[in-house]
């Protein structure tokens, strides 16, 4: 009787059909992940993770990277944040490195040098964060020393003559008359410099002058 349980139980937990669905699927899986067919690769680690119940780092990786090839940008940055925790430090340095470079290519950049830098915590060796982490730490570095730069000569007050262009200019850009009113302001910042203490509305008016002529 109790060789019988045994047994039964054995069956239980190993299941011979279950095991060949997995194995399938993960050939599967992995033959549309290395010939470049991702969706296909996706809806197969997708299938061997929700409804196998497969939930093997390696297969996660591949799913995320998956979804990461095809676009869908929520499924890869939730399935990378998920592998943030786990005990393996190469697939956790991965997971890091994918997010940053998401982020990155999201304009996210602090978000994205904190990842980097998590990644290079997890593994060491892992030198594409190593060069990600460096070159966006490089390009912030240059920018914050530009904006201090930037702040630095900016005028602390604007003179009475650079308050009444700015008067002019927002009358103007009120009656949607963007380039005169950009014309305005840029004309005056040459002949008065304290005119520039208003460039972030000057560039604005740049910008808005460009799209129309765009159109």
């Amino acid at each position: 009787m109790k060789v019988f349980l045994a047994v039964l139980l054995a069956l239980v937990v190993i299941d011979p059909t279950r095991i060949a669905r997995i194995n399938t699927a993960k050939t599967a899986a992995r033959t549309a992940y290395v010939e470049g067919d991702y969706k296909k690769a996706a809806s197969l680690y997708k299938f061997l993770s929700d409804s196998l119940d497969v939930k093997e780092d390696e297969v996660m990786i591949n799913l995320a990277n998956s979804f990461y090839h095809v676009k869908d940008t929520a499924n890869a940055m939730s399935t990378y944040q998920s592998l943030t925790a786990s005990a393996k430090n190469h697939i956790r340095s991965k997971a890091h490195q994918q997010l940053g470079i998401m982020l990155h290519q999201q304009g996210k950049f602090e978000e994205a040098l904190t990842n980097f830098k998590e990644a290079i915590k997890a593994d060491n060796n892992n030198v594409d964060a190593k060069f990600n982490y460096e070159a966006l730490k490089k390009k912030l570095d240059e920018e914050k020393k530009k904006q201090e730069e930037k702040e630095k000569n900016r005028p602390k007050e604007p003179s009475a003559y650079a308050k009444r262009l700015k008067a002019q200019a927002d009358k103007l850009a009120a009656d949607f008359r963007f380039p005169e009113a950009e014309k305005v302001m840029s004309d005056g910042a040459k002949r008065d410099p304290s005119v520039l203490y208003y460039e972030d509305f000057i560039n604005r008016l740049k910008e808005i002058v460009t799209i129309e002529k765009e159109k």
